[in-house]
């Protein structure tokens, strides 16, 4: 004789819900998962399995030496699944490409481990360096993933520049070569690039122009010096730049004709950086001493 399901069998569940408890146990793990990457700024995988976490262990401890290999593949495998756990499969890339050290910047950095994270598995190796150095990490986190890749592609050059002129600066070397970002550095280090007072605006025409533009403002950093010169050019560089219009020339006219509009500017500009009360002091010395030289030079009466 058959029974009736009465829906309180196992059908239901322990709970009476209708879900077994292999159902719940999933539904538990996916919700584990999208909490993780919440953590992680909603862009992490569900962390890694087991199995993948070994295998990235055992890779590191073959590929990084003494270090990995003096902790031991179970260690690391540890620390691997820790942050996998929180960050997703970038922790498992991030471990491959720079070891140790970059397990052990991504343990410090805190709540910013997911951005450190995402910023190794990338680049690996190279953003360990920066990621190393306390004002490159400061930057990287206040400006991003360009400013990180500024670094690496500037090193020992970009920080300063970046820390003095913020995302102009970090616009400004991600667009030129080596030899142009060193050339960026030795006009802040001498005072050209600033000397027109407008550095971020002339470091702006060089993110716009890349190594183009920058090849002309290092030819043209002395007049450019000159405020009324920097102000012509910025207002329209593509005409300099393309050489349909002459910077020296201008330059000239500037100096050689103070009644016009930019010369005028010029001379403002010469005159706003006159020390007038040096000038004066100077005058009256003169002065002075030529009624002396007179006074000495007559005749004395018999």
């Amino acid at each position: 004789m058959r029974t009736m399901n009465t829906g309180r069998g196992p059908a239901m569940g322990a709970a009476g819900t209708g879900r077994t408890p292999a159902t719940r146990q999933a539904v538990a793990f996916v919700l584990m998962a999208t909490v993780l990457a919440g953590a992680c700024g909603g862009s992490a995988q569900a962390a890694a399995t087991p199995a993948a976490v070994r295998e990235t262990a055992e890779y590191v401890v073959r590929q990084f030496g003494k270090e990995a290999a003096e902790e031991g593949a179970e260690s690391l495998g540890r620390r691997i699944g820790a942050l996998a756990q929180r960050c997703g499969d970038d922790a498992l890339l991030a471990a491959r490409k720079a070891g140790p050290r970059g397990l052990r910047l991504a343990e410090q950095a805190g709540d910013d481990a997911p951005r450190v994270v995402r910023l190794l598995a990338r680049h690996g190796d190279e953003a360990a360096w920066v990621l190393s150095r306390p004002e490159g990490i400061r930057l990287f986190l206040r400006h991003g993933d360009d400013a990180a890749e500024a670094m690496m592609r500037h090193k020992g050059i970009a920080e300063e520049l970046i820390a003095a002129y913020d995302r102009r600066a970090v616009e400004a070397l991600r667009a030129v070569s080596e030899q142009n970002g060193r050339r960026l550095a030795m006009m802040a280090q001498e005072g050209t690039l600033a000397a027109g007072g407008r550095p971020a605006d002339l470091l702006g025409v060089v993110g716009r122009y890349g190594d183009r533009g920058m090849d002309f403002v290092w030819r043209n950093r002395k007049a450019l010096a000159a405020g009324a010169v920097l102000t012509a050019f910025l207002t329209e560089p593509e005409p300099f730049i393309n050489g349909t219009r002459d910077l020296a020339k201008l330059a000239v006219e500037a100096m050689t004709q103070p009644v016009g509009q930019v010369g005028g500017e010029l001379a403002r500009d010469i005159g706003g950086r006159t020390n007038w009360t040096w000038v004066l002091s100077v005058l009256v010395l003169v002065v002075a001493g030529l009624v002396v030289l007179r006074g000495l030079r007559r005749p004395r009466a018999r």
